[in-house]
Parts: structure tokens; C-alpha cells; sequence
């Protein structure tokens, strides 16, 4: 990931757009965001190619017709300036439900309310095969050239990332390779078989609400983006609303209850997608397994929960 500093993202924007001190407005995973002017934001991206770029303006453009209850990103233009690929997007109104509930203008129930709608917006959206065209992570090509499958995919993934960090996974995760022999089999055995779009991180900072919490918009597409059963999205989503807290574990379970009776899944599906989804992430941001997120991911790995619904 190659991250540009501030004062090199202020003057290539300086330059190219004619705003005189461009005004940051946060980041995201894939890159810095910009102020331009009340109805538009500059994205510096980190490391895709304007190629790939293009790809995820037609996916947002398709994303957009599904009319959700709450907005979605549009690029309007991709460039490339000095190197950097940068598109000018719609800028989306609204304060992250995160920031919300930090300041207590929203309470915890609201705000896990607010998630939930989201995850069922998405959930009901109907299949969307932009989404196949989009590669997740760090990986070039698209997820679905491995397969047609969502089950399919999903296991041709967490064994590409086994693959890379075998020697880091198998010390920290009990009964590594019996897990992974269970994974692909119960991918299929707890697929859905309803189609929608995933978001893929979809945590409290990444839903934008109004002054009463109501979600106006949904950002920071991009990391696990793609098609696929959307009981997926929802265990990931219940997963990640507060990895580090306190009562981490005990909201992840109680978004799962409201997840099972909001989208009629079952708790086995939430769990099976839960273990895929540490095994794929474990070494996102640390090959050498040495950050809070891959203590994470293996724990949940390790949980009796998660090993019963893999084993049996």
C-alpha cells in the first residue's frame, strides 16, 4: 500500500483541481478523501489501477440503480495525475453512525437497529453481476475467475490466503488442516442460494445517518466487495461492529439473534461464513501475524462456537 503524505495529496490536488487548500475528510481502505466542494470529494487511491477503477465506477453505477433507502458512492471521472490514480466522486451527506454513538445522540440499540436495516437493505437488493468483476484485497484478478460458485470462490480464496501464511496460521490455530477440510464442504452445505451484493466491511464508521441515526449512506466499498449470499455480509458485519470492545463478543452474538430473525438464517450459516472470513483476513495487515487482527481472526477460529459449526 502506497500512501501518499498529506502535503502530497494537498498539492496534487492543488494543482489539478484549482482548490486552493483541499480539505481532508478522512480515510478509508483504499485510499484519502478530499474535499472539493459541497457536492463532490477527490479519492487518492493507494495502489489500483485505473483499469480497476473503471471496473468500480460501472459496479457503483449498477449499485445505484438498485435504489437502496440510502445512498451509495458514484465516480463521476477517473485520472490519472503524477502516477496516482485519483476519481472525483459524489460527495454523501451524513455523520458515521459510529461518531453517533460515540457522542450519545444515538443509543446502542439504535444504532445496532440503524446496522441491522442497512444489512437487510442490502440482503433484499437481488443479485448484482457487477459485483463478480471486482477483485477483493490485494488480489488482482476478479474473485470469480476461479469459479462461477459463490461456496466455490469463497473456499479458492481461504486457500490462496492458507497458502501464503501457512507457516503463520498453523502454530496459532488448533486443528488447522481439519478445519480446512471441513471449510468447503459446509461453504456449501449452509449457502443461502439468494444472490445479493456484499459490502464485505461493513462497520459502524462506514454507515453515514442524519441528526435521528436513520442511515443515509453506505461507503468505503471495496475490500471483500463482490456478489454472493448475503448471509455472508450479515456475519461478517455482526463480526467487525465492535471487534476490541469489552462486550465484543457479547454484541456479536447479539447482532446474530437479530440477524436470524431479520433475514431467516441460521446460527451454523453465521458461524461457517464467520471462520471463512478470519481465515481469508487473518494476515490482511500483518503477513507476519503480529497485530490485534490477526489475534482476532484466530481467536475466533479457535472459539468451541465456530469449531462445532466447521466439525460438527
Amino acid at each position: 500500500m502506497n500512501l501518499p503524505t498529506h502535503d502530497e495529496a494537498t498539492r496534487l490536488l492543488r494543482r489539478w483541481t484549482g482548490v486552493a487548500d483541499p480539505r481532508p475528510l478522512g480515510q478509508g481502505m483504499e485510499g484519502l478523501v478530499y474535499e472539493i466542494d459541497r457536492d463532490r470529494v477527490a479519492k487518492i487511491w493507494f495502489g489500483q489501477p485505473e483499469a480497476a477503477l473503471h471496473r468500480t465506477r460501472m459496479f457503483h453505477d449498477a449499485l445505484r440503480a438498485k435504489h437502496f433507502e440510502f445512498a451509495v458512492p458514484r465516480i463521476h471521472e477517473v485520472h490519472v495525475i503524477e502516477g496516482r490514480c485519483v476519481t472525483i466522486e459524489q460527495r454523501l451527506v451524513g455523520t458515521p453512525l459510529s461518531e453517533h454513538l460515540a457522542a450519545g445522540r444515538v443509543t446502542l440499540d439504535e444504532a445496532r437497529s440503524s446496522f441491522v436495516d442497512v444489512l437487510a437493505g442490502l440482503a433484499g437488493s437481488g443479485p448484482l453481476p457487477e459485483g463478480r468483476t471486482l477483485s477483493v484485497m490485494d488480489e488482482e484478478r476478479s474473485l470469480y475467475d476461479a469459479a462461477d460458485d459463490f461456496p466455490a470462490v469463497l473456499w479458492a480464496l481461504a486457500e490462496r490466503r492458507h497458502s501464503r501464511f501457512r507457516q503463520v496460521l498453523e502454530p496459532a490455530v488448533e486443528d488447522l488442516d481439519k478445519k480446512l477440510r471441513a471449510l468447503p464442504g459446509r461453504l456449501r452445505d449452509v449457502d443461502s442460494g439468494r444472490r445479493a451484493v456484499i459490502h464485505g466491511d461493513l462497520i459502524p464508521a462506514n454507515i453515514l445517518a442524519d441528526d435521528a441515526g436513520s442511515p443515509t449512506a453506505v461507503l468505503d466499498w471495496g475490500f471483500l466487495t463482490t456478489e454472493g449470499d448475503p448471509v455472508f455480509d450479515a456475519a461478517v458485519a455482526a463480526s467487525v461492529f465492535d471487534m476490541y470492545g469489552e462486550s465484543a463478543l457479547e454484541t456479536e452474538l447479539g447482532l446474530y439473534e437479530r440477524i436470524e430473525e431479520r433475514l431467516g438464517c441460521q446460527r451454523d450459516a453465521l458461524l461457517v461464513y464467520r471462520a471463512a472470513y478470519s481465515l481469508i483476513t487473518a494476515n490482511a495487515y500483518d503477513a507476519e501475524g503480529g497485530d490485534g487482527h490477526f489475534a482476532w481472526c484466530v481467536a475466533a477460529l479457535n472459539r468451541p462456537d465456530v469449531a462445532r459449526a466447521l466439525l460438527g
